[in-house]
């Protein structure tokens, strides 16, 4: 690693902090971009039902429309150590904008997709679709996985099963953004990305 410091938060443009880092440096490049979901409209509850939580709002802000990961990916995977991984949570629309990625790429390899099972899904009040209780992770690696790689770990055979759960961040979990002090729209469950981590890294 060159100029930055270990155990540390940068809030800065994340190809410029992958840029500061050297060839083959890291073991997993764990990472939430934007899913490119956003809609210009909003659910408005019936505030003498069920309006404790506020109305949905789809428009998570103008980085969400046009992002494109590839920039990101390419710059990314330079840092990786051979047998190094990707860990991306994504939308259904992105999912294979990242495996056409990796399978256009000699040196990657589109290992799996990762299930979060949300145990407190926000409910569907119009009740015309599915409640949208999963979000998605690919897991993409840097050549091959072996037994032997130091950086993948399972303990357990329920470890291994690619549907992990956990309720949305509430409560004192949610942290404010720094620019607008309001919450995050997508937060991720610390227990999630613990188990990821502990996994992969």
């Amino acid at each position: 690693i060159n100029m930055l410091n270990l155990n540390a938060i940068y809030t800065m443009d994340a190809i410029s902090l992958i840029s500061e880092l050297t060839d083959n440096s890291i073991d997993l490049c764990f990472c939430d971009p934007p899913y490119v979901i956003s809609k210009r409209k909003k659910i408005y509850r019936d505030y003498r039902n069920s309006g404790r939580n506020g109305d949905i709002n789809y428009d998570y802000g103008e980085w969400d429309y046009t992002y494109d990961p590839i920039p990101f990916l390419n710059e990314a995977k330079r840092t990786l150590v051979p047998g190094g991984s990707f860990i991306i949570f994504t939308s259904e629309q992105l999912y294979g904008t990242y495996r056409q990625w990796a399978a256009d790429d000699n040196e990657m390899l589109a290992k799996q997709m990762i299930i979060w099972e949300k145990l407190n899904p926000l409910p569907n009040f119009r009740k015309v679709s599915y409640r949208q209780a999963t979000e998605l992770m690919i897991w993409i690696s840097k050549g091959k996985i072996s037994k032997t790689n130091p950086n993948f770990i399972f303990t357990t055979q329920e470890a291994t099963k690619n549907i992990k759960r956990a309720p949305i961040c509430g409560g004192k979990e949610r942290i404010k953004r720094p620019d607008t002090g309001k919450s995050h729209p997508n937060q991720k469950p610390l227990s999630l990305c613990k188990e990821i981590i502990a996994t992969h890294c």
